[in-house]
């Protein structure tokens, strides 16, 4: 179990002339430590906390709950299959549209996400670096068990649902389909799926465009499902 500790002290002057020190923050988590003496790197510290315990939040809920889908992409895509190139930098990391002025936040869960023009696959990688719309392929995710009615995703990216889509495959045949809205901005997408209960599916994101808005956006996919 991982446990964060937060240190706080406070260097207060006393009655002497000597030059008052500044008050000092001192954040500890995962084997790091920050020094901290304004108010802007305080408040980044405690974003920096509230993510770390978001995690861990995550972290106890699969433990808790071993037949747990993590579709989030918070791990990588490692359990998932990619054919061709659309996919080889992902997931993204970060706000990447954002950095790049854009104009059209990626609205992504946590800091990983499907972006398929993006090109920052990790944490030192330039911030807004893009691959464009030119790659080609899909990326599949692990089989899972439908478990009840529903199940949602975030998606954004191209909108021509016959080149860029996410697909829901239930015994070889593609049940559910979905597309953007020719936005970098993903937002919630419900399927129902009630008719598939006791069935194995999965997800299918495919690019099969090199044109403008050649990309597709995928996050978060979730609901009544089981990975057992």
């Amino acid at each position: 179990m991982v446990f964060l500790a937060i240190l706080v002290s406070l260097n207060k002057g006393d009655n002497s002339s000597a030059p008052k020190a500044n008050p000092k923050v001192v954040v500890e988590g995962n084997n790091n430590a920050v020094n901290l003496c304004h108010d802007k790197e305080i408040k980044t510290a405690l974003v920096q906390i509230q993510k770390k315990l978001e995690t861990l939040e995550r972290k106890m809920s699969i433990l808790a709950n071993p037949g747990r889908c993590n579709f989030d992409f918070e791990s990588g895509i490692h359990d998932w299959k990619k054919n061709g190139t659309a996919f080889n930098t992902q997931p993204t990391y970060g706000d990447n549209p954002t950095a790049r002025n854009r104009g059209q936040p990626a609205n992504q869960q946590g800091d990983w996400w499907i972006g398929g023009a993006e090109n920052r696959p990790s944490k030192a990688a330039p911030a807004g670096r893009v691959q464009g719309d030119g790659p080609q392929g899909t990326l599949t995710s692990p089989s899972f068990k439908i478990t009840g009615k529903h199940i949602s995703f975030l998606i954004g990216g191209g909108c021509d649902i016959k080149t860029v889509r996410a697909e829901l495959i239930v015994g070889h045949k593609v049940v559910r389909s979905a597309t953007g809205k020719c936005s970098e901005t993903m937002t919630r997408k419900v399927w129902d799926v009630h008719a598939y209960v006791g069935q194995k599916a999965h997800v299918k994101l495919v690019d099969f465009s090199s044109g403008g808005w050649g990309h597709i956006n995928f996050d978060d996919l979730k609901g009544d499902i089981s990975c057992v």
